[in-house]
């Protein structure tokens, strides 16, 4: 199936509203920031949004979509994300852009906050590198919608 305008703008909103404190169906919305845990949600549930996916329908066989919490690649997932930036028009490039954008600040925070013993660590806060899904899902956002994470990462 293909990126359709619809989910793409419902996981742009979704994402977007996530970022700001985290909705968990049994415990309601959790502030920004809360855990790791639920950051790590929100970067696998992106992509899942964006390609049409709700928690009763998984499509294990749809191209745009690898499913965050299964082995894969980085070329895999740089595929999965190019096609989805195909799709896009050029404002949900650069909504996608801001996204990846706070990706990277509240991972930066939530590692500022570990630093200064306010929480503890966590294995859903995974390296930024191409090592773990987490890092993949970032990275390969970064790249192909061109985002400078380095840049992000400093002024943080």
């Amino acid at each position: 199936m293909p990126y359709l305008t619809r989910h793409i703008d419902r996981a742009i909103v979704q994402t977007q509203y996530d970022l700001r404190g985290f909705y968990h169906p049994l415990l309601g919305r959790m502030e920004r920031g809360y855990d790791a845990k639920s950051f790590d949600a929100t970067v696998g549930n992106f992509i899942g949004f964006a390609a049409g996916a709700t928690l009763d329908e998984a499509n294990d066989n749809d191209p745009n979509r690898v499913h965050y919490l299964s082995s894969f690649s980085y070329e895999e997932y740089r595929a999965m994300c190019k096609r989805l930036e195909a799709a896009c028009e050029l404002s949900e490039k650069e909504a996608i852009q801001l996204i990846v954008e706070d990706f990277v600040r509240l991972r930066s925070e939530i590692e500022a906050k570990i630093a200064a013993g306010e929480t503890e660590r966590s294995p859903y806060l995974m390296p930024l590198d191409k090592s773990n899904r987490q890092g993949i899902a970032i990275l390969a956002l970064a790249e192909v919608f061109e985002v400078n994470i380095e840049s992000v990462a400093t002024a943080a």
